[in-house]
């Protein structure tokens, strides 16, 4: 029965090796990427979505030790095998590359990534679910800010949190970290950004 197939899915090699692939090194990664890209069918299998979530995992531990460029070519492969099949993992493997360009300052290339993820999650969950309004009030913002567009990121920032306050409410995360972020561009674009930092704390 199914319990039967699901214990034989958790003691196969494939499992051991995508829960262990951290510790596996240079030699699972290869094997991942094989895994990854080989299939007897056209379809993404249980496996396949295994070792490319494994890889995602990979890439993350590479872009925090500095090594952007190998996360990068993860995180490309990773992305490149959801979108070939429409899977929902889709979502991740954009934002996870998007937020490694930004880190290299690669900061077009993360806008047209996250501009993707917006456009995705708008499809796929619709215009008022948070993790749609987040890439809009809170991500592709700050990206914006860092290129300097200020009146773009606080114009997007106001409209996104608009919808937040009447979809997820004044206390939600989403919500508080999009309002500070609308004070922070409010202040670039008045030109008031160095008085406002570089004030004393209130008593």
């Amino acid at each position: 029965g199914d319990a039967c197939k699901q214990d034989r899915l958790l003691s196969s090699p494939l499992h051991r090796l995508t829960r262990g692939v951290m510790k596996r090194g240079h030699h699972a990664i290869r094997l991942l990427l094989l895994l990854s890209s080989s299939s007897p069918s056209s379809s993404l299998t249980l496996g396949r979505v295994r070792a490319l979530r494994a890889l995602g995992e990979r890439s993350i531990l590479f872009a925090r030790d500095g090594h952007y460029e190998r996360a990068e070519a993860l995180q490309r492969k990773v992305l490149n095998g959801m979108q070939k099949h429409g899977h929902p993992d889709v979502a991740t493997a954009l934002n996870n590359l998007a937020d490694t360009c930004y880190l290299q300052g690669a900061l077009e290339e993360a806008e047209r990534l996250q501009r993707e993820l917006w456009s995705f999650q708008r499809e796929r969950l619709g215009d008022g679910h948070p993790q749609t309004l987040k890439v809009m009030g809170i991500l592709l913002p700050v990206t914006l800010t860092a290129q300097g567009r200020f009146a773009e990121a606080m114009g997007l920032c106001s409209e996104a949190g608009s919808q937040m306050d009447e979809h997820l409410g004044e206390m939600h995360p989403h919500t508080i970290a999009a309002a500070a972020l609308r004070e922070v561009l409010a202040a670039h674009v008045q030109g008031t950004f160095e008085a406002l930092y570089s004030a004393p704390p209130p008593i």
